[in-house]
């Protein structure tokens, strides 16, 4: 596993990419399936940096095996905006049919919303396993 820890802003969408994009290499995918890729990328990054503490970090976590490209992306929030309606947005549809398998996960910290995260996670299926 690879973690890549930056400001939670949009001008570190293109080292994000580019970081995904060279580790992708490594599961031989096809030149539309690295393009997808790096829309998923963008399109989880940029729906977390808007709920983002200012001043927080988004931590980014890549597992790359033969068959499979795993990212997730964790930033801190405000407790109202962890149950935010991702799900009903249409960037929520564009991650769903970039990838092969998506996950939201909501964490609510001690209750009193101190430590509150939104972690988005997807899978692509790589080489063979496509």
């Amino acid at each position: 596993m690879i973690e890549l820890r930056t400001p939670a802003d949009a001008s570190q969408l293109g080292p994000i990419r580019s970081v995904s994009a060279s580790l992708a290499e490594r599961c031989d995918l096809t030149l539309d399936q690295l393009a997808d890729l790096r829309l998923a990328v963008d399109e989880a990054c940029s729906t977390l940096f808007r709920i983002a503490l200012s001043g927080s970090d988004v931590v980014c976590r890549f597992r790359v095996s033969p068959d499979s490209f795993r990212f997730s992306a964790c930033v801190a929030a405000a407790a109202d905006d962890v149950d935010g309606p991702f799900e009903r947005r249409f960037g929520w549809h564009v991650l769903r049919t970039l990838t092969d398998d998506l996950t939201l996960h909501r964490h609510h910290g001690n209750g009193d919303g101190r430590g509150s995260s939104v972690t988005i996670s997807f899978s692509v299926r790589c080489g063979d396993a496509v």
